[in-house]
């Protein structure tokens, strides 16, 4: 193996390093616009060309969430575009991530028991609904939003990690650290803050897919995603200062809070 290979092929180059590098590349063209969330793709789709591969053969849970990840464009697009009703906007994002999170999953529910294959099934599109609505309530202020993404991206991955699930940590870190990039242009460039309510989702839906692949294929302890519920409204609880970077630096230590707690549970938790 070449040193460059050696490199690609170390986990923090996959799932942070080039995430990060090529999320910043792609933001910054974008960093005026409501678009900023295909940054987010982009990193994302580096981190699943590293880690797992693109194949249609055997869709597995992980590449049915790769699929997933790349398809959130068209809810960003969605959410963007129907700006005449938010709540109706928000309403058909989350359930088509449900839905998709039903998808990603059926192989492990099918082998259930009716009653208990329904209430995972329940509970998988439930969680992830959520997440996605509480993320684009958050999108009023993209700063706020973005910052609890990157928390709560970067903490599913650690807890995925935690639940025996290496592939599917990194995806989520990939977009914690994707989301990150797009949080970091108005640092480096003199633009304003990100805009559109969408900015962050691409990252909250991988995130909130891998926590929830990873209590039903791997090992993970459901109870241990509830902290993270309240990741996004701990952020919004933060003040809305100004400058951009103060407000950005205290919504990410308000949304550590609840994220920090999740990543105990599942550190902690029962072998």
């Amino acid at each position: 193996m070449t040193d460059l290979d050696i490199w690609l092929s170390h986990p923090a180059v996959q799932a942070g390093v080039l995430p990060f590098i090529v999320a910043l590349v792609v933001a910054l063209p974008l960093a005026r616009t409501r678009w900023l969330a295909l940054a987010q793709v982009a990193g994302f789709a580096v981190c699943v060309t590293l880690v797992a591969g693109w194949s249609l053969e055997s869709l597995t849970s992980t590449r049915k969430l790769a699929i997933i990840g790349v398809a959130s464009v068209a809810l960003c697009v969605l959410v963007e575009m129907w700006t005449a009703n938010w709540r109706a906007a928000i309403a058909a994002a989350s359930l088509a991530l449900a839905i998709a999170a039903i998808w990603m999953t059926w192989r492990v529910l099918v082998q259930k028991e009716p009653g208990p294959a329904i209430f995972a099934a329940v509970l998988v599109g439930g969680y992830v609904a959520a997440q996605c609505a509480l993320s684009l309530q958050a999108g009023e202020d993209p700063v706020r939003c973005t910052s609890a993404a990157v928390v709560f991206a970067l903490a599913s991955g650690v807890v995925a990690v935690l639940g025996a699930s290496a592939v599917l940590g990194s995806m989520a870190i990939s977009v914690g650290a994707s989301a990150m990039a797009t949080l970091a242009i108005p640092f480096i460039r003199n633009v304003p803050p990100p805009r559109g309510r969408s900015v962050a989702l691409p990252a909250t839906a991988v995130a909130a897919l891998a926590g929830a692949a990873a209590v039903l294929v791997a090992d993970l302890s459901a109870y241990c995603l509830l902290p993270l519920l309240l990741v996004a409204p701990a952020a919004r609880l933060a003040p809305a200062l100004r400058p951009m970077r103060v407000r950005a630096l205290v919504a990410f230590s308000f949304a550590v809070v609840p994220a920090a707690c999740a990543i105990a549970l599942a550190w902690f938790r029962p072998a």
